[in-house]
C-alpha cells in the first residue's frame, strides 16, 4: 500500500492533551505525501526494508511528573494515564498454582522482513509442542538419559519425567496489525495480501486455507480425542502452517502488546477505531473476538504467550489523536531539553499552547526549535527528512514532546491485576483472570511469556553459551542476578542501556559491550562478521530506518528483486543499486566481506526496547530471548532457530503445570 489518501487537516486544532491551564495543539494543512515512495513491506526508500510505521521505538512506561497525560489528566510518576484516569496498583503475584490445561498464544509480527524470521519459528515449533507433550526423562541432576519414550503415555525406563505431559492443550495465532487507529497509514489494504487490520482476532479467522480444530480458529490436543487431536506431531505441522499463514504484509505499526491485550484481556474490544471529531475512537464491540477468546482460553488454563517480533512494539493510542502517528501532517518540534532528556519537565512540544511555561522553564517561543516556525505556521515542525513516516513511533517524547503509544504499564496491569479499566473508565474484572463456567478465577501465577525479539543473543544467554556451541537463555531471576536488565534497557526509563547495540539510534554507535567487549563497528565497514553481535553499523541518508541490535546468518541467501520492499538489498525500480550502496548495510554484504550488494545474506533486528521493559515488569513470568538465531542451519538441533527460546519458555511453563 502506497502511504496515499491523505487526510485533509486544514484548520483542525485538535487537543492532544491538557493539564491545567495548557494545551496541546496539533494543527496541519492536508495535501502531499511525506516524499518518497512508501508502501506496506517497504521503507520510504529502496534498499531498506523498513515499512511505514517505524522500525523502532522509544520507552513509553507512564506519565512524567507535571507533564499532560494524553486523554486530558495529568500524570504522574510511574503511574500509567489511561484515557484520562489512572490504572490501579499493580497486584501482587500469586504463590505458584498449578493447571493440567496449557493454552498457548503466538502474537506474530506480521509487517514486513518477517517471512524468514516466520518460517524459522515455524520450523522450531515441532521440538516445542514434542516437549510439552512427551517431556524428557531425566536424572536425578537434571540431566536427559540415554532412553527416551516413544510418546507422553509411555513410562519412563530410567529417570523421571522433567514434568508431567501436557494432555490437554489449546494453541491460537494473532498478528502485530491493528490498522490506522483512525489516521491514514494502514487504512486502505491495496490488494487482497494486505492483512492491515487482524482486530486482534484469531489469525486462522483473517486468513483462508489455515486448518484448525473443527474450524474454531485454534488448534486443539486432546490425549482422549473428545475435544481436540490426539497426534501431537499434527499439531505440530498445523501450528507450522499456521504461524506462516501470518504472512509480511502487515501493517508497519507493530502492535505486539496491544494485540495481545485486545484478544486476552480488553473488556470491550472495538469493532473498529475510527476517527470520530478528530479523536481516534474504538466503536462498537467486536463480539466475534470476544466468541473466540471464550472458545481459546479456558478460565482454569495455565497461559503462556509467545511474541516474535523484529522491531519495537508500536502500540498506537486508541485514544486522543493516536491517529496524528500516521496522519500526513508533519510532526511538531520539541524543546531542546527532550533531545537531552526526554524526562525534563522542560521537555514539552513546540504545539503545546501554554500559559505560561513550567517552573524554571524558557518559553516556548524562546526555545530553540520552537522559535523556528515557518511562515503561515502555528508552531515549528520536523522537515520531511526527519519526519520519515517509517520512524513515527521512535523516540516520541524525545523528538516531538508527547507520547501517542501506550504505556508500557498498560500490559503489566493486564497479565497481573485481578481489576482493569474498560475503555469507559469503569474498574471491571479483568476477563484473562475472572471466573467463569463455573470455574474459579484464573491466578496470575499461570501466565508465562516468551518475547523473541531485538536483542543480541549474547546479552540474554548463559555464561557457558559464549564460549560453545550450544545455546540456554538465562531466565528472569537469571538476568537480574547477572545485572543484563540495565544492559538491554537502562536502569530508569530514559536511561541509556549500557550495551550500546541496545540504543535505538538512527545515526551510528559507538562503544563496546559490557558483556563481550566487542566494539561497535564503524558503517565503513565491508566485514558483515566484524562485530559478533550485529556485522557493523550502517548509514542512513534517508533518515527511515534505525540501526540493528542484532544480525544472523539466513539459512539460505536473498537475492533481491528491484523495489522488492520485503529484501532489505534491493534496487529502486530503475535497478539502481545507489540507496544499497550509500547505505553500506551489513545484512547486503557476504559473509567473506566485500561491498553491499543486492543479495541479503542475513537478517536482523532492531532494539526491542518496550517488550523488554514489559518482560521485566513481569518478573519471573518471563522468558526472553533474541530474534537473531545463533544456529540457522541444522534444523534437527536444539541449538536451531528459536528452539532454545522455547524451550526457556517451557522451562517456565513446567512449574504452572499440575
Amino acid at each position: 500500500m502506497r502511504i496515499g489518501n491523505w487526510l485533509t487537516l486544514a484548520g483542525l486544532s485538535a487537543l492532544l492533551g491538557a493539564c491545567g491551564g495548557t494545551t496541546i495543539l496539533a494543527t496541519g494543512t492536508g495535501g502531499g505525501g511525506s516524499g518518497g515512495d512508501s508502501e506496506v513491506g517497504g521503507g520510504t526508500t529502496a534498499g531498506h526494508g523498513s515499512i511505514a510505521g517505524g522500525d523502532s521505538m522509544g520507552p513509553s512506561e507512564g506519565g512524567r511528573a507535571g507533564s499532560p497525560a494524553i486523554g486530558g489528566a495529568p500524570g504522574s510518576a510511574g503511574a500509567s494515564g489511561f484515557g484520562g484516569f489512572t490504572q490501579p496498583p499493580l497486584d501482587e503475584v500469586d504463590g505458584q498454582k498449578t493447571s493440567d490445561k496449557l493454552d498457548v498464544l503466538f502474537v506474530v509480527d506480521n509487517s514486513v522482513s518477517m517471512a524468514g524470521k516466520q518460517s524459522i519459528l515455524a520450523n522450531s515449533v515441532q521440538a516445542f509442542v514434542s516437549r510439552l507433550a512427551n517431556p524428557r526423562c531425566v536424572d536425578s541432576k537434571g540431566n536427559p538419559v540415554a532412553a527416551q519414550p516413544a510418546t507422553g503415555a509411555d513410562e519412563c525406563t530410567t529417570g523421571t519425567r522433567e514434568f508431567t505431559p501436557v494432555t490437554d492443550m489449546h494453541i491460537g495465532a494473532i498478528t502485530s496489525s491493528l490498522g490506522a487507529h483512525g489516521g491514514v497509514v494502514c487504512a486502505m489494504p491495496t490488494s487482497s495480501k494486505d492483512h492491515l487490520d487482524d482486530k486482534g482476532q484469531l489469525l486462522a479467522t483473517m486468513r483462508t486455507g489455515v486448518a484448525t480444530y473443527k474450524n474454531s480458529g485454534f488448534l486443539s490436543l486432546d490425549s482422549t480425542g473428545k475435544a481436540g487431536i490426539t497426534d501431537p506431531a499434527l499439531i505440530s505441522s498445523q501450528l507450522s502452517s499456521l504461524i506462516v499463514a501470518a504472512g509480511e504484509q502487515g501493517c508497519g505499526f507493530e502492535a505486539t502488546l496491544e494485540s495481545m491485550y485486545r484478544f486476552l484481556v480488553d473488556p470491550k474490544p472495538p469493532a473498529s477505531v475510527e476517527l470520530v471529531g478528530q479523536t481516534t475512537t474504538p466503536v462498537g464491540l467486536n463480539q466475534d473476538l470476544l466468541d473466540q477468546r471464550a472458545a481459546f482460553l479456558r478460565p482454569d488454563s495455565s497461559l503462556a504467550i509467545v511474541i516474535l517480533s523484529d522491531e519495537n512494539d508500536c502500540s498506537i493510542r486508541d485514544d486522543g489523536v493516536g491517529w496524528f502517528v500516521g496522519s500526513s501532517s508533519r510532526m511538531p518540534m520539541a524543546t531542546v531539553e527532550c533531545a537531552t532528556n526526554p524526562g525534563d519537565p522542560c521537555c514539552r512540544s513546540c504545539a503545546q499552547n501554554e500559559t505560561e511555561p513550567p517552573t524554571g522553564c524558557a518559553a516556548l517561543n524562546q526555545d530553540a526549535n520552537c522559535k523556528n516556525k515557518g511562515a503561515g505556521q502555528s508552531f515549528a515542525t520536523w522537515d520531511a527528512l526527519h519526519d520519515s513516516l517509517n520512524e513515527r513511533c521512535f523516540n516520541q517524547q524525545g523528538r516531538f514532546g508527547f507520547d501517542l503509544l501506550y504505556e508500557v504499564e498498560r500490559y503489566t496491569t493486564a497479565l497481573t491485576n485481578y481489576k482493569i479499566y474498560d475503555r469507559d473508565a469503569n474498574l471491571v474484572d479483568n476477563p484473562l483472570f475472572a471466573a467463569r463456567d463455573g470455574k474459579a478465577r484464573r491466578s496470575n501465577s499461570l501466565v508465562s511469556v516468551s518475547l523473541i525479539v531485538g536483542a543480541p543473543w549474547q546479552d540474554l544467554a548463559s555464561p557457558e553459551s559464549l564460549t560453545s556451541g550450544d545455546l540456554s537463555y538465562l531466565n528472569a531471576s537469571q538476568l537480574v542476578s547477572a545485572k543484563r536488565w540495565p544492559m538491554l534497557i537502562g536502569d530508569t526509563q530514559y536511561a541509556a542501556p549500557t550495551d550500546p547495540l541496545m540504543l535505538e539510534s538512527i545515526d551510528p554507535r559507538g562503544g563496546k559491550s559490557p558483556l563481550t567487549n566487542a566494539s561497535l563497528v564503524p558503517a565503513d565497514s565491508t566485514n558483515p562478521l566484524a562485530n559478533p553481535a550485529n556485522g557493523h553499523e550502517q548509514f542512513v541518508p534517508d533518515n527511515a530506518e534505525l540501526q540493528y541490535a542484532c544480525t544472523f546468518r539466513l539459512p539460505t541467501p536473498k537475492v533481491c528483486q528491484a523495489a522488492d520492499t520485503a529484501c532489505d538489498c534491493s534496487p529502486d525500480k530503475s535497478g539502481n543499486l545507489d540507496a544499497v550502496t550509500a547505505a553500506n548495510s551489513p545484512v547486503c554484504q557476504p559473509p567473506t566481506g566485500g561491498p553491499a550488494g543486492t543479495t541479503q545474506y542475513f537478517g536482523r533486528g532492531y532494539p526491542g526496547s518496550r517488550e523488554l521493559r514489559f518482560g521485566k515488569a513481569l518478573g519471573v513470568r518471563t522468558a526472553a530471548a533474541s530474534i537473531c538465531p545463533k544456529d540457522t542451519s541444522d534444523e534437527a538441533s536444539q541449538n536451531y532457530g528459536y528452539v532454545p527460546a522455547l524451550n526457556a519458555l517451557v522451562d517456565r511453563i513446567a512449574v504452572t503445570l499440575k
